[in-house]
């Protein structure tokens, strides 16, 4: 019997790494930020277990279903957000070329087994969205060196990522409108701060604020829930403090919606009274009235690459790079104007 041939997950194994870590290492790949330690221990499991990289080894072991797990924490944003669709349009395509098959898997957000589903749903790896500070889920995945893509950021270096700027487009959403004039800038984050986006993109609304010398009230800030409901709670809060602010940034597109019908609800007008920005700039947001000026989000874009990557470290390429952040532009349209 020909003896078995080692693999870069026993690589892994040996190291004690993941699996992308070894193949960083191996393939010397530019701008990952290795410790000399870890890089050694890799090198060192290679030549121990004589491991020569080959290709249709490595997708017999690591591909076994032909099937790849979206997981959606937060089942309902599925049902509110047009921006989950757009992501699953941008993996289609190059899921149909590699025949693969996308299972989608929405969660409730108290749910955090992950690997029990990938295995129930015969999944050979996993694209993750919705992460947030206290997802042990996705803790266990990394320790479990699952296969897996977050579309996000998060602070796990040897974790493939997808992601925009967040910070950089909410401040150049909020530095729109104090161009117009406006000094008073109140934020609904789409989620709560625990959610990674949410707190990159209230980061950029406070950066673009304190630039302009402008005050960032406590009683302007507040967090919805991914629902237009929530979006629409949140404005009527805001609307209860003694001063009104002239423009509200919300932090995706369903949370404007919901402040949109708030403000419309108190007797003001948008933009008369108060101008609005969202973020995402889903298909709906062209024919809400008035239309909003909002963040582009390229949503496919970002599933695109997720499914790319992910295919490419089931493949054993996992020294394929991420795209750089993807651009973001604003679209601007009839529901803001200068104060």
């Amino acid at each position: 019997m020909a003896e078995r041939k080692a693999t870069s997950a026993d690589v892994a194994n040996r190291a004690g790494v993941s699996r992308t870590t070894v193949s960083f290492v191996l393939n010397n790949t530019p701008g990952k930020n290795i410790p000399d330690g870890t890089r050694r221990k890799v090198l060192e499991a290679a030549r121990e277990l004589g491991f020569v990289p080959n290709e249709k080894a490595r997708d017999v072991a690591m591909i076994k279903h032909h099937s790849i797990g979206f997981f959606i924490p937060h089942a309902g944003y599925i049902s509110s957000d047009a921006y989950i669709i757009r992501v699953i349009e941008g993996m289609t395509p190059v899921l149909n070329k590699n025949r693969f098959q996308l299972v989608l898997q929405p969660l409730k957000l108290q749910e955090k087994d992950y690997m029990s589903r990938a295995r129930q749903d015969s999944v050979d790896g996993i694209i993750l969205m919705n992460t947030h500070d206290d997802d042990k889920g996705l803790a266990e995945l990394i320790t479990a060196r699952f296969p897996l893509v977050v579309i996000g950021t998060i602070s796990h270096p040897d974790v493939l990522q997808i992601d925009i700027d967040n910070r950089s487009a909410a401040r150049s959403a909020v530095e729109y409108l104090v161009s117009l004039g406006h000094r008073d800038v109140a934020m609904i984050l789409h989620a709560p701060s625990s959610y990674y986006a949410a707190r990159d993109r209230f980061e950029g609304y406070r950066a673009a604020l304190e630039s302009a010398g402008c005050v960032v009230r406590k009683g302007w800030v507040r967090s919805a829930d991914l629902t237009e409901e929530s979006g629409y709670k949140a404005m009527v809060e805001i609307l209860t403090e003694e001063k009104r602010p002239t423009a509200v940034f919300a932090g995706n597109d369903v949370v404007a919606y919901g402040a949109m019908q708030a403000i419309k609800d108190a007797g003001l007008g948008i933009p008369a009274d108060i101008s609005i920005v969202g973020f995402d700039d889903d298909l709906p947001s062209r024919y809400v009235n008035p239309p909003l000026t909002t963040v582009t989000n390229p949503a496919p874009s970002l599933g695109a690459e997720a499914a790319r990557l992910l295919i490419g470290v089931l493949r054993g390429h996992a020294a394929l790079e991420p795209a750089p952040p993807l651009p973001m532009l604003l679209a601007v349209r009839d529901s803001c104007r200068p104060l």
